[in-house]
């Protein structure tokens, strides 16, 4: 099984707020509301929100993918994240 084969589908890209101040959040937030087709006050509230709590963007895709969104996100001004879901037992329960 391939290297690619096994990665399929085990990752997740969050939001996580503001990342580069320097380019001003009012461009930060025009450019996610570009990327992602909404207005900009959506956009604001969601890059307000993912500060407190990180927000998925896309989930069940493949390294690559989830690397190819993540520079997406960054190239806004945004701060990101991928995550490996193979290993997250969060939703589990010892009840």
């Amino acid at each position: 099984m391939s290297k690619e084969t096994m990665s399929e589908g085990t990752h997740k890209v969050v939001l996580k707020g503001y990342g580069d101040l320097d380019k001003g959040k009012y461009y930060i937030e025009h450019a996610l509301a570009e990327l992602f087709g909404v207005d900009d006050k959506v956009a604001k509230k969601l890059l307000e929100l993912s500060e407190e709590e990180p927000r998925t963007v896309k989930k069940g895709v493949d390294s690559k993918t989830a690397e190819r969104y993540l520079k997406a996100l960054k190239d806004t001004g945004a701060k990101g994240e991928v995550i490996d879901t193979r290993f997250d037992f969060s939703s589990l329960s010892l009840e």
